[in-house]
């Protein structure tokens, strides 16, 4: 018999690819079902303070009428009672533990679970050093929805790929934490052309939405145009294409500001040259400075700064048949679980 998997998306596309990653990775293992429920809770940081404090240390659900405040529909939730449920995003944890407590079903959180209970939850799988409660168990990369086999299936399909040697560039954009300057932006596509030039390839660039019109415009100005194999501008035409991409590539080029998207292309089986502005601003609790260092400590990427790219760092030899990170977290939690 299936085992139902009951995925809570609160709306944010890292996310869900998270917790669709690990459910895809446990499915490929065993029989499973997988359901995904939305919800859209609307709270603000007062709000949530008091929700929190009410479901107390251990987690007690909430009424119905929350998950209806929440965007879920009670009364559309699917019959019978999951196996387990997963989440990644802290708006999503409301809703899930509340379900996880009505069906005595496993709950399973994938990334930072601050500023919740570690007992609210049966695993949280987490990046973070700081998170060491009795239900945390330490990763050393978030899962993703990527594997090698997926994206060379989509460049195999891809039917205007274009020919000869290509590498890949994901450009994201300003964070909190990660501050570009035109500078900075200039510096990567001089170092692109170079790049391109000197390895007599050409590449396959997509930019994202936190990118912005004035940023793609800078690339676009300073880029040699007859080293862009393809181009998806995402402020003047979104295109879904990364994962052609990442297949069609030999070698990936990633912005540091987007945790998912270096995730990502960790886990297409390329090998990964993460570049980073001059300045970046990271909290004394942000749990990236250890992510990045263990990403490169493991041989799993390279770094740069962009204004000092110059050469592509020496890469890793990869082995033919990585596991994903989802791989890896879907065989400890099978574990935990009793599924063996």
């Amino acid at each position: 018999m299936k085992r139902r998997i009951w995925i809570v998306s609160e709306g944010s596309p890292g996310h869900v690819s998270q917790s669709v990653g690990l459910a895809e990775a446990l499915a490929a293992t065993e029989p499973v079902s997988i359901e995904r429920l939305e919800c859209r809770p609307r709270l603000n940081g007062f709000a949530r303070r008091l929700v929190q404090r009410w479901m107390g240390d251990k987690g007690r659900p909430l009424p119905g009428w929350f998950l209806g405040r929440a965007g879920l529909n009670s009364a559309a939730l699917p019959a019978g009672k999951p196996d387990l449920i997963l989440s990644s995003g802290g708006k999503s944890v409301f809703v899930a533990r509340t379900l996880a407590a009505r069906y005595g079903a496993p709950y399973v959180f994938l990334g930072e679970r601050k500023p919740y209970p570690s007992a609210w939850f049966h695993t949280a799988f987490t990046p973070s050093k700081f998170e060491t409660g009795e239900n945390d168990v330490s990763i050393d990369m978030i899962p993703t929805l990527i594997t090698r086999a997926k994206v060379e299936q989509a460049a195999a399909d891809w039917p205007e790929r274009p020919t000869g040697k290509l590498w890949a560039a994901l450009i994201g954009g300003a964070s909190v934490s990660h501050r570009y300057t035109p500078e900075d932006w200039r510096a990567l596509a001089l170092a692109m052309n170079a790049i391109a030039h000197r390895e007599g390839i050409r590449w396959l660039v997509t930019t994202s939405r936190r990118t912005g019109a004035d940023v793609e415009t800078c690339l676009r100005e300073t880029l040699d145009p007859s080293i862009v194999a393809e181009a998806v501008w995402w402020s003047e035409r979104p295109e879904k294409k990364m994962s052609r991409y990442l297949g069609a590539a030999e070698r990936l080029l990633v912005t540091q500001d987007s945790v998912t998207m270096v995730s990502e292309a960790i886990d297409s089986g390329r090998p990964v040259l993460v570049v980073r502005p001059n300045e970046t601003r990271f909290s004394e609790q942000s749990f990236l400075p250890a992510y990045f260092d263990r990403l490169e400590r493991t041989g799993r990427m390279r770094r740069a700064v962009m204004t000092g790219l110059s050469d592509w760092p020496a890469m890793p030899a990869l082995p033919e048949n990585a596991a994903t990170a989802a791989d890896e977290i879907a065989i400890a939690l099978k574990s935990r679980l009793g599924w063996d």
